[in-house]
């Protein structure tokens, strides 16, 4: 009696409440005589009785002690014996129980299990994998007749084969159930599920109801983890629906089997949804909500749940803890790891090998180069506080990987030593961390004398052996092996194909990648987000652009590269893309890095896409990037593109750090919007800040000078270039000196500067600004004599010819404007765009108006002849591509007008993008209409950016 009282009462978590509650008012109030039967008065009953309470109390020495000083027993007292056994463990000692009642070394007659004893023993095989001591138990009750056959027997064998992967013999067995009851259906959809067939337990599901037979909680919830790992949101919500509507609402069991479905499918407020609305959480809840935060990549929301668990008192268990350190992981908080680490201390999971190597696998994953070779083995110090050295094949698989980060060949060698004394080597996960090890540290002879050691080599060994020869630039050597490894008929995994990739790419062989492709798309493994990543980067490498932008939208929005995807849809020019790939990115939380923003909003300039833009900037605050100076640039450009100039300065000036591209951008954006004095006096702080000048600033700041006429400080910053920045003046500099030298009426000079000073007089652009700018002084030979050195050069030159018609055209030479149309073979289409709501409009040439906007321009010309308007007609000859129809010939740029007008809001600025450049008649109408509705226009042609404000235009009537 002492020694029971002195005995460690069980976890209450093994405890049926009721036994627990009677077992410990049994120990406190019973006399020695009253709960130890005595062997001399006490009946057979009474054993069984108290070797019963002993079992369901979870005490199993005491139980075998008292089993062993029974004076007789029966098949129910082997029978309690081995159930306990089976409930409570050792398992193992269940098997060991039955062989002895069946040796019958205890009774004068041998007994005979029946159909309950024969179950318990199959489910113990079940546990412990056992299938061969199972199958022999399956003969003897095949020998000893139907009279031990029953549902009892039927469904453990089902649950035994299924449970040790011989699930075509559990279907066997199933199938040859005359009347199957709801525990064979369970049992074989467990075993569907367990081994990866979730499809064919769905169907067994289907099956299961068409027979009639009603689903309890746990059948909905094997049914629903099937859903969970296939993904397939729809069946699992319809069972859901069913569960509500069957009375199985507050069952926690099902809920927390909900909470993890939803979770897995990707539909995390579902989720969050069942785990909220529970009446009562336990810790499964909890740990549920918390895997599936880390699953769908909503770390901080995990670490929330997790601060919640402690908060309300509720212990931890290592799956909480393991989850909470994935979080970690995600968000790459290093000190945050730390307290968890604390934690783990202070919870008493130091020991605890499935939290250790999570933890060792935290450390890895969050430190940094710098950190690693300063952490002071971090690592091994935990690895050595394990009690009594304890230690398993993860956690030393961990430290070695430490080891290969840290390119720390010495600890390497010193556990491998260590996993030779703790006959770990033959363990396949040991040997693969090894061979990893010796790679990473620069020694590919000992990973492959190590991998040729191994007898029965898996797609691990190979797969990290491979990658050790990339590492070590074996690349030959690598494709080798991997030829080899088909050889030996060793199916490659995605990490095999992923280093073999990269072996094509360092050897620059296309060829081999797109063999290697083909493969992956043979063996199935095109659907693997890692494998599709590096076959993005490779065919983006190789400038198959197409192919990567193919490849980019064959994966799930959560697990996209948006990284790579940004890459494709900019190498392959599908910008008009950008406005729906922003939304997808913010549908799906997910992140991209500061360059992929710089992608979007140096796209939304080249579109014009000002929205889009707004949005990437609002990310960029969100995830703490602005402060870099480089995207602050691209915000500027994209500001100044989409014609806010204002908000273009407002960047500039809350830069917290400016570069010489940041003053270059911001002085550009002040000339291309016709401020060319406060483009001066940015360049001049810039210099006085010490500023490095670029080529790019003198471009600038020299059409800066051209728009002032300022000849004087052109031609002296012209030639500062050479003697004092030590910038060689490029043509687009000489350029800029022609363009000041024209805007001036200095045509003399200009010619004389283009035969002395520019080298390739055969370059368009140059005739191109003394055509434009002889048309704005009045100077006809001079612009004939451009149009001829342009024509010359490039006779399809539709722009010049349009320019020269104009320019005559303004001068009254209507009979030298029309021959120069009769000559004119070549028409040109063009367009203009205007974005409303994320939406881009395009107008082109012939498109008739429809009747929505004609009414409204028609509208807008009578409001305008009010004000003194008087369309010009010559502009029905001057752009022969755009048909007239009223005032500025409703020429392209006129409705986008319209359509601003009618669907943005009142007052709100409107911005057009035209493909060429604006005619003189739409130019006086922008001005009258600015005039009209006290609102800024603004235009961007293929010539210049013209603010319509109050009348007037920024480009001073000069493009």
């Amino acid at each position: 009696m002492l020694s029971l009282l002195s005995c460690t009462l069980p976890s209450t978590t093994h405890i049926a409440p009721h036994h627990l509650l009677n077992f410990k008012k049994l120990i406190n109030n019973a006399e020695p005589h009253v709960f130890k039967p005595i062997k001399s008065n006490s009946t057979l009953a009474h054993f069984n009785a108290c070797l019963k309470d002993y079992v369901s109390a979870g005490l199993m020495l005491e139980a075998h002690q008292l089993f062993d000083e029974m004076p007789e027993r029966t098949l129910v007292s082997w029978t309690i014996l081995m159930s306990g056994y089976a409930r409570h463990g050792p398992v193992s000692e269940t098997l060991s129980v039955f062989q002895e009642m069946m040796g019958g070394c205890h009774c004068d007659f041998r007994l005979q299990p029946d159909s309950v004893v024969y179950a318990i023993v199959l489910r113990a095989c079940a546990a412990l994998g056992n299938v061969c001591y199972g199958r022999e138990l399956h003969c003897r009750i095949l020998k000893s007749g139907d009279g031990v056959v029953d549902s009892f027997v039927e469904n453990a064998l089902v649950t035994m084969y299924a449970s040790s992967g011989f699930i075509c013999d559990s279907i066997r067995v199933f199938d040859g159930i005359s009347r199957p009851d709801l525990v064979s259906w369970s049992s074989m959809l467990s075993g569907y599920v367990q081994n990866g067939l979730e499809e064919e337990g769905l169907r067994l599901f289907v099956r299961m109801i068409e027979a009639g037979v009603q689903p309890d909680v746990f059948v909905l919830s094997r049914f629903i983890s099937a859903c969970a790992n296939l993904g397939c949101l729809g069946p699992g919500v319809q069972v859901h629906c069913n569960s509500i509507k069957m009375g199985f609402r507050h069952s926690l069991f099902l809920q927390n089997c909900l909470i993890d479905f939803y979770a897995r499918c990707g539909d995390c407020g579902s989720s969050e949804k069942v785990f909220y609305q529970l009446p009562r959480k336990d810790l499964v809840s909890y740990n549920a909500i918390i895997s599936g935060y880390v699953h769908n990549f909503f770390d901080f929301e995990a670490l929330r749940v997790f601060q919640v668990l402690i908060s309300e008192g509720l212990s931890s268990d290592d799956f909480t803890l393991v989850g909470v350190l994935r979080a970690v992981i995600g968000l790459g908080a290093l000190n945050l790891g730390r307290e968890i680490h604390g934690y783990i201390i202070r919870a008493g999971f130091e020991s605890n090998l499935y939290v250790i190597s999570s933890l060792l696998e935290m450390y890895i994953e969050c430190m940094d180069h710098e950190s690693l070779i300063s952490s002071n083995h971090v690592p091994p110090k935990i690895f050595n506080c394990l009690e009594g050295g304890k230690s398993d094949k993860f956690i030393v698989a961990s430290i070695l990987k430490w080891c290969s980060l840290r390119l720390d060949l010495e600890t390497g060698q010193t556990f491998h030593s260590q996993i030779i004394r703790s006959n770990l080597q033959s363990d396949p996960h040991v040997v693969s961390s090894l061979i990893d090890m010796y790679s990473k540290c620069g020694i590919p002879e000992a990973a492959s004398t190590i991998f040729f050691r191994v007898k029965d080599k898996t797609v691990v060994p190979w797969s990290v052996i491979i990658a050790g020869y990339c590492w070590n630039g074996w690349f030959d050597q690598s494709l080798s092996l991997f030829r080899r490894m088909q050889f030996d008929l060793v199916e490659a995994n995605e990490y095999t194909y992923t280093s073999v990739l990269l072996a094509c790419l360092a050897l620059a062989d296309l060829g081999k990648i797109k063999e290697v492709h083909g493969r992956i798309l043979r063996t199935g493994f095109e659907s693997r987000t890692s494998i599709i990543n590096m076959l993005i980067y490779l065919y983006l490498d190789f400038s198959q652009n197409l192919r990567a932008l193919a490849l980019c939208l064959l994966i799930p929005e959560a697990k996209i590269p948006w990284d790579l995807l940004i890459e494709a849809f900019v190498r392959t020019e599908h910008q008009e893309l950008i406005p729906e790939l922003i939304c997808r990115i913010q549908r799906s939380n997910g992140r991209i890095n500061s360059t992929s923003v710089r992608c979007i909003l140096h796209s939304c300039a080249k579109l014009t896409l000002l929205n889009v833009g707004t949005q990437a900037q609002a990310y960029l605050i969100k995830r703490g990037l602005i402060c870099d100076p480089s995207t602050s640039n691209a915000l500027i450009e994209m500001y100044s593109e989409c014609g806010m100039i204002a908000d273009a300065v407002s960047t500039f000036n809350s830069m917290q750090e400016k570069n010489s591209e940041s003053w270059t951008s911001i002085i550009s954006a002040n000339v291309n919007h016709g401020q060319p004095s406060k483009a001066m006096d940015l360049f001049t702080q810039m210099c006085r800040n010490h500023e490095s000048v670029k080529s790019g600033t003198f471009t600038s700041i020299l059409r800066a000078c051209a728009q002032m006429r300022l000849v004087h400080e052109a031609i002296r910053l012209f030639f500062s270039m050479r003697e004092i920045h030590g910038i060689e003046p490029s043509l687009e500099h000489q350029t800029c000196i022609v363009e000041v030298l024209g805007r001036a009426g200095m045509f003399e000079e200009a010619q004389k500067f283009i035969n002395s000073v520019i080298p390739l007089k055969s370059v368009p652009q140059v005739w191109k600004i003394l055509l434009s700018t002889s048309r704005v002084h009045g100077n006809t030979n001079i612009a004939k004599y451009s149009t001829n050195k342009l024509l010359a050069l490039e006779p399809k030159d539709f722009a010049a010819n349009s320019l020269l018609q104009h320019f005559l055209l303004s001068e009254g030479k209507w009979n030298e404007a029309l021959n120069l149309k009769r000559k004119k073979k070549t028409v040109v289409v063009n367009s203009a765009w205007i974005e409303i709501r994320n939406r881009i409009h395009e107008f082109a040439s012939f498109d008739r108006p429809t009747e929505y906007i004609n009414t409204k321009l028609m509208e807008i010309e009578n409001d305008m002849k009010e004000l003194g308007y008087i369309a010009d007609k010559k502009i029905s000859l001057h752009n022969a591509e755009e048909e007239f129809y009223g005032c500025g010939g409703y020429h392209n740029e006129m409705k986008a007008l319209a359509l601003g007008l009618l669907e943005l809001e009142l007052g709100a600025p409107i911005r057009v993008l035209k493909s060429s450049r604006m005619c003189g008649d739409c130019h006086s109408a922008f001005k009258f209409v600015s005039i009209l509705l006290g609102r800024e226009l603004v235009v961007k042609d293929s010539c210049n950016f013209h603010h319509f404000i109050n009348g007037k235009c920024s480009c001073r009537d000069a493009w």
